[in-house]
């Protein structure tokens, strides 16, 4: 009969023999994790650079053209243009083109003529 010591030793055995490329593969997901985070710094200060190109003077196709990757170059904001608030006077829905406040406020539809 075996003695209790000997299974625990047999069972330790066996779960290093797993246990070590499950420590191996903790170790390469923490050394991803810590790559991705340096990856984001570096893609943030790529960006910063660029802008300061741009601020410099340099056209976002100049950099292109000197090879600076077309996903490093910010895209043009869209120019927001102030909008008037909406006043009796302006707002489509109460200012008909017929006068008579048939248009988007509801009401009969005019007869199509054949």
């Amino acid at each position: 009969m075996a003695k209790k010591n000997d299974f625990t030793k047999r069972a330790n055995e066996f779960l290093s023999t797993r246990l070590g490329p499950v420590q191996r593969l903790g170790e390469l997901l923490d050394t991803k994790a810590e790559k991705e985070a340096e990856l984001l710094d570096i893609e943030a200060s790529i960006e910063k650079a660029v802008l300061e190109c741009i601020e410099a003077g340099w056209k976002p196709a100049e950099l292109t053209n000197l090879g600076v990757p077309r996903t490093a170059i910010p895209r043009r904001q869209p120019r927001n243009a102030a909008l008037e608030p909406r006043t009796p006077d302006n707002d489509p829905k109460t200012n008909s083109s017929d006068g008579e406040g048939n248009g988007a406020e509801g009401g009969s539809a005019p007869e199509p003529s054949l």
